[in-house]
């Protein structure tokens, strides 16, 4: 199979990675810096990706760090000394993809950190559904059922900034003048 684009070579793909991981604030899981990489150039795959990324562990350009049981990576002072280095070798237009693309993924982490939802059983058959965007807005729902709850959970969390523009625009909509042009 063909792929276009400038990366090709395991050095190259290594001086992706660290430069990508260069821009994140914190560590991140491998399949965050393969959605993080695979957007900035298309001459490579996830296997040449892993093969290279994996070998930077024991080279201490990447570290290891258990979150929550979950693999987190970060780049070493290493790996920041490797890029400064080799920073001109990655084509200017795979450098701009990485740093788009780091900005989108610090972003999708950020928000979905600000997220929560919680399940309380009041009785059989009576659930609260608590959904939270911190700082902005929280929301109680009753439910009857686990498969109810579950719904509104995934539904909020794919959704948040949505539900709170419509709330938004229900507790701000003039229902005063709606209920006099019904009366009239």
């Amino acid at each position: 199979m063909v792929r276009y684009g400038f990366i090709h070579s395991k050095e190259d793909i290594k001086f992706l990675v660290l430069f990508a991981m260069d821009l994140l604030p914190f560590p991140v899981s491998f399949s965050t810096v393969v959605d993080l990489t695979t957007w900035c150039d298309e001459g490579f795959g996830y296997f040449e990706l892993s093969e290279a990324f994996y070998e930077m562990l024991p080279t201490g350009h990447i570290a290891e760090h258990k979150e929550d049981g979950e693999p987190k990576y970060s780049i070493t002072d290493k790996g920041r000394e490797a890029i400064r280095v080799f920073e001109k070798q990655l084509p200017y237009p795979v450098r701009e993809a990485a740093q788009r693309s780091a900005l989108r993924v610090v972003r999708q982490i950020r928000r979905d950190a600000a997220i929560h939802t919680s399940v309380v059983e009041r009785a059989p058959d009576d659930l609260t559904v608590r959904m939270e965007m911190e700082q902005v807005f929280a929301i109680e729902m009753n439910v009857v059922s686990h498969a109810q709850a579950s719904m509104l959970e995934h539904t909020f969390k794919a959704n948040a900034e949505a539900v709170y523009h419509t709330l938004l625009a229900a507790m701000t909509a003039d229902y005063g003048n709606e209920k006099e042009e019904e009366d009239t």
